[in-house]
């Protein structure tokens, strides 16, 4: 089997560049597949034999010790999990950050030190696993019987912490940091990402994603569980907490994605571009609305590339959105209390789509035309917009904000109530628990 180095030498002879990047990607995944239908029997019986030690380690009454390792607040996909196991007296848990380095050293220091200061600032010590200052990153060997990760890309953090190092010294859990299995991106890259294949569980939100996952790999069959999406369990908590006061003014979200390059390859969801007029314009049009606008963290950074905007243009709009009495700008970070307080979402994201049906609330999704949803939408996902409004122009998104949120005026409501109940918000408000009984099964039936 030849390797990464040698597929990337002979494909560099190919002269067209999109030929030569559609073979050497198909090249390899091939050799990936290879590698990891190899690998994967003897992480399994390595599993084995570390769920054999937990076993024992329970019977003396002794505590496993769990790390969450985290690189990024806002994908911290396994909150719940760790508040629920952090309060049972059979894990003893902490909280491990690690350094996003793929995106420049800028990107590194701004990203890892406001993880860790969100992180610190709601849970209390988290351990930092990079010193900025030496560029040391350090591993969780002898720290961790099971891990749960957040990081699904094999180069998002370095090589310590890919699923396949983890798994010398302890169970590795993966959680997927957003709700999954709804574009065919997903369909094509996620089943077949080392992180994932080599866990010793994956754990999805619904059956749908997991029939998915395994017909496109069926690596996965030993290890991929549909328990629901923990990550939403503490909403309830937060919209308990949000208290509703009678006069309130209106609040929207308004969530633009990423995705702006027409060109790449991969999800293409954004319509920022064609809409950030409007956003600037919206305050003005609806002052009896606050808004909050929060864009995905890589669309600014992305905005202020030589390729797109530039920083200047980008700060500036970000100043002038900032400048109107009625807009919130936020900035990554935490998004459960403004999914509470607010009223409706305007967005093209990826899990917001399905994440906002836990508040039972209205959202319009933004797209450019039906191409989009023929292009990348799985058929899960094609039932989420069903029950969503959508807009593919500008008087849409206005009839959106006049019609349904100040007038009230909601057709939708009790379908995508049902829909929400019967096949997105599965096993909500307690995924969690059935997760944390799965890992136990786990260890105690000696699964591997």
């Amino acid at each position: 089997m030849i390797g990464k180095r040698l597929i990337r030498l002979l494909t560099a002879l190919i002269p067209a560049k999109r030929v030569r990047k559609r073979v050497r990607a198909r090249w390899l995944a091939h050799a990936q597949a290879a590698r990891l239908a190899r690998l994967v029997p003897r992480l399994r019986a390595r599993y084995a034999e570390l769920a054999a030690a937990c076993r024992a380690k329970l019977a003396r009454g002794e505590r496993l010790k769990v790390a969450f390792l985290v690189c990024d607040a806002s994908m911290f996909s396994a909150e719940s999990v760790y508040a629920r196991m952090k309060d049972d007296p059979r894990f003893d848990c902490f909280i491990a950050v690690a350094a996003r380095v793929t995106r420049g050293a800028d990107f590194l220091r701004e990203t890892l030190e406001k993880t860790v200061g969100q992180l610190t600032a709601k849970f209390g010590g988290v351990r930092c696993l990079y010193d900025v200052q030496t560029g040391r990153a350090e591993s969780l060997e002898g720290q961790a019987d099971i891990v749960f990760s957040s990081v699904v890309y094999e180069d998002q953090c370095g090589p310590l912490y890919t699923t396949e190092a983890l798994a010398r010294f302890a169970l590795v859990a993966c959680l997927y940091y957003g709700y999954g299995g709804l574009f065919k991106s997903n369909e094509r890259k996620t089943p077949f990402l080392p992180n994932i294949v080599c866990a010793w569980r994956y754990f999805v939100s619904n059956e749908a994603t997991r029939a998915m996952s395994v017909a496109q790999n069926p690596l996965l069959a030993a290890n991929i569980a549909a328990v629901g999406y923990t990550k939403m369990d503490r909403l309830e908590a937060v919209k308990a907490s949000v208290a509703a006061e009678a006069g309130r003014r209106k609040k929207v979200l308004v969530c633009p994605h990423h995705t702006i390059d027409a060109d790449a390859e991969g999800l293409r969801l954004s319509t920022f571009l064609a809409n950030a007029d409007l956003f600037l314009r919206l305050p003005k049009m609806f002052p009896e609305i606050d808004f909050v606008f929060r864009p995905h963290p890589l669309l600014f950074p992305r905005l202020a590339t030589a390729k797109w905007w530039g920083e200047a243009r980008t700060a500036a709009y970000r100043a002038a959105l900032e400048a109107e009495p009625n807009v919130e700008f936020q900035q990554g970070g935490d998004y459960f209390r403004s999914f509470a307080e607010s009223d409706a979402l305007v967005h093209d994201c990826g899990s917001f789509l399905a994440e906002y049906f836990y508040t039972g609330k209205p959202q319009c999704y933004l797209l450019e035309s039906d191409r989009t949803v023929e292009e990348q939408f799985l058929p899960f996902s094609r039932r989420l917009l069903e029950h969503a409004y959508r807009a593919y122009a500008e008087a849409e998104i206005v009839d959106f904000l006049r019609r349904v949120v100040l007038a009230g005026d909601d057709p939708m409501r009790e379908g995508r109530a049902a829909f929400a109940r019967q096949e997105v918000c599965v096993n909500h408000p307690d995924a969690t628990g059935g997760l944390v009984e799965a890992v136990i099964n786990g260890i105690e039936q000696g699964e591997p």
